[in-house]
């Protein structure tokens, strides 16, 4: 897998990892090129909750019951990690909140970057190993590093709890207590949500504190997850944070969409390339065959302009007169085209209104159209002729043709009406 650049903002501390070697920077700013940005966000918490709204409006319902709760004194922003619908308007959800301008400051950091940068809340990554497990029965994920221990308890396709727990130092005796914190979580919740936590998994850091000796009443299985030596400020450490960070994705950044976009076409980059240059060698080659396509074609189209000029020499043409003949041809197609008399009146009639009477009927055969003009009269109440009229003329419209002229005198209980229409052949 090739190597690349992650930020790492922990407890207060950026690291940035790379070739194997860790060390300590100022800001994730001062790391050049493409990094993946994987922080504690300062304020967060990460924890699940229940709330009564569909999932579309659950991190509403987050915000507001966190600043109701005064856990946060100022807007909230929340990401969320998991969503699954509980009941008919109740949705469990997995999620980071951390103050709004905190959150916007990050996005306003990534996009004024000059490089791409793929940001992760640290709970995306306990997230993403669990999905990455496959595993189908609860188990606990547990990140042990300086005073603190971010726990997350699931499955692949549910999770049950998330929270951090914390000591007040990172002394031998509190270490113990933060132990003993894990472990009651986990039992509480195994009891709350009717569960069995059968495995415990620890994720460790440069100063994570000594793998605990885990009781046999505490229930499960605790391992070690699989760790990688680094290097960082000259000693080497065995850390398996980092591998949990190589497993994740990155569609699973909250970076903006055009970061994401940007980052996997940088990556692709090199496929790109030898995709391209193979294109340009088929193009060349390509270019060599109709080359000579092109000269044999010419070849014989020399040899069938020569042949041509031969027998016109031969028995030179004659011109045939055809222009005649085609004009009558075209008169007798564009007759065989008009529609009949019989069609027409048909037309006409069938779009007559009740009391509407025709005087009379012209229709005169064009070269292109046929042209005709009737007269008539409504023996009916202004307001009922003028309706009928106006059907009757819409009628004709649909059946394709064109009014040219229309004209409706009215008198008290008799209309007449005079329409002109035009038809193309």
């Amino acid at each position: 897998m090739p190597s690349k650049q992650i930020v790492i903002e922990l407890d207060g501390t950026t690291y940035a990892f790379s070739d194997n070697r860790l060390k300590l920077v100022r800001d994730f700013k001062d790391v050049k090129g493409n990094k993946w940005l994987v922080s504690d966000m300062q304020q967060a918490i990460s924890r699940t909750m229940t709330v009564e709204a569909p999932g579309k409006y659950a991190d509403v319902m987050v915000r507001k019951r966190l600043q109701e709760s005064g856990e946060f004194d100022e807007p909230v922003a929340v990401v969320s990690h998991w969503k699954k619908k509980k009941g008919k308007n109740t949705t469990d959800i997995f999620f980071t909140a951390l103050p709004t301008r905190l959150y916007f400051q990050y996005l306003d950091q990534i996009k004024e970057d000059e490089d791409v940068i793929l940001l992760f809340p640290l709970f995306s990554v306990l997230f993403g190993l669990l999905r990455h497990m496959r595993t189908k029965t609860p188990v606990a994920i547990v990140f042990q590093h300086n005073r603190f221990a971010d726990l997350i308890i699931g499955t692949a396709k549910r999770i049950f709890y998330a929270t951090r727990c914390v000591a007040f130092d990172s002394s031998e005796e509190q270490i113990a207590r933060l132990w003993n914190m894990v472990r009651a979580d986990i039992k509480n919740n195994e009891t709350e949500n009717r569960i069995k936590v059968d495995k415990v998994f620890l994720l460790t850091w440069i100063n994570s504190a000594p793998a605990p000796v885990w009781p046999e009443e505490a229930g499960g299985e605790f391992y070690c997850m699989e760790e990688e030596r680094i290097s960082f400020n000259g000693e080497s450490h065995d850390v398996s944070f980092l591998n949990a960070v190589q497993m994740l994705s990155g569609t699973r950044a909250i970076s903006p969409r055009m970061e994401k976009i940007f980052y996997y076409s940088r990556k692709a980059l090199p496929y790109l390339n030898t995709l391209l240059f193979v294109a340009m060698l088929l193009f060349v080659a390509g270019h060599f065959w109709f080359d000579g396509r092109a000269n044999l074609l010419e070849t014989e189209i020399k040899a069938v302009n020569a042949e041509i000029t031969r027998v016109q020499q031969e028995a030179p043409l004659r011109e045939v007169p055809y222009k005649e003949t085609l004009a009558f041809a075209k008169e007798l197609a564009c007759y065989r085209e008009a529609p009949s008399y019989e069609r027409l009146i048909n037309e006409i009639s069938e779009n007559l209104q009740e009391d509407m009477v025709v005087d009379v009927l012209k229709v005169d055969y064009a070269k292109d159209a046929v042209n005709i003009e009737i007269f008539g009269n409504v023996k009916a109440a202004f307001e009922v002729a003028y309706r009928g009229y106006q059907r009757f003329e819409n009628g004709l419209r649909r059946r394709g043709y064109t009014v040219v002229k229309s004209q409706f005198d009215t008198k008290i209980q008799q209309s007449k009406f005079l329409i002109k229409l035009r038809k193309k052949i």
